[in-house]
């Protein structure tokens, strides 16, 4: 009888901790403002105001994403009438949320990756939140993107018709938990430059993604032909792309030396190159 009695607290604290357990989690409202992009001009060092609450100095953003993990929570698009606040229900606890807006076409979504068929400029942010109870949160997106920008400093000659342009690796696609490209791909894209002869400081400007912060080194070769298809004009060499940063490659193509030298500059300022 007296062990029944020891053993009867035991068995009720048991039950208790049982039931405990076995209660769902509260969920709750949170309402996210994002409210403005943080993004940098040449310099890039330098910070400045994003034109409007979404939008970059290039334009508007169109799609903006919301991750729970690799979980995605929320897909707006700039059409919807509320348009940058998003409001979703979470459970009581921590969690690790990732938002991504971008100017991107061609978007999809799978497995942790979003996938652009035209990558353009993007923004996005990691925010660690405990939950306890609705709330309201503002946001505010960095930039995740850099950009490649390629002039042509000498004078595009007569009978010109296209430029190709081959870089041996570039990132279109993002991982929605680190905030950096993945799945890299060679680039190859050929211009009609016909409509150019006589120009000079003509420029291509190419939006990136990187692997890591500090970014990555690649091969580019820039290949000018006429309309017999002969080589009038080329350059070749190594450039480093980095997020946030702009990566300016310039040089004679046409006249003169053609020999690239490399300069890398501080991160998150312009980098010159020439060839």
């Amino acid at each position: 009888m007296k062990k029944s009695i020891i053993l009867l607290p035991l068995l009720a604290l048991l039950i208790s901790c049982s039931s405990k357990e076995d209660e769902p989690l509260k969920t709750y409202d949170v309402k996210f403002s994002v409210s403005g992009f943080t993004f940098t001009t040449s310099p890039m060092s330098v910070p400045r105001k994003a034109v409007s609450s979404l939008s970059d100095e290039d334009g508007a953003m169109t799609d903006l994403y919301l991750f729970d993990g690799s979980t995605q929570l929320s897909h707006q698009t700039s059409d919807q009438s509320d348009f940058g606040t998003i409001t979703v229900m979470l459970t009581s606890g921590n969690h690790t949320l990732h938002f991504v807006a971008t100017r991107s076409t061609g978007l999809s979504y799978d497995g942790g990756m979003l996938s652009a068929t035209s990558l353009r400029n993007t923004f996005g942010k990691t925010i660690a939140i405990n939950v306890n109870g609705s709330s309201d949160e503002s946001v505010e997106l960095e930039r995740l993107s850099g950009k490649l920008s390629i002039t042509i400093n000498d004078a595009i000659p007569a009978g010109a018709a296209s430029l190709r342009i081959q870089v041996g690796n570039m990132y279109k696609n993002l991982n929605v938990q680190t905030l950096y490209g993945v799945s890299p791909s060679a680039f190859d894209q050929t211009v009609n430059i016909s409509g150019k002869v006589g120009m000079t400081g003509q420029t291509w400007n190419l939006p990136i993604l990187a692997p890591a912060a500090e970014g990555y080194e690649t091969t580019f070769t820039l290949t000018a032909t006429n309309g017999s298809s002969q080589v009038i004009g080329q350059a070749t060499g190594t450039i480093t792309l980095a997020p946030n940063t702009k990566t300016l490659l310039s040089g004679n193509l046409f006249t003169g030396t053609r020999s690239f030298v490399s300069l890398n500059t501080a991160w998150n300022a312009d980098i010159n190159a020439n060839f």
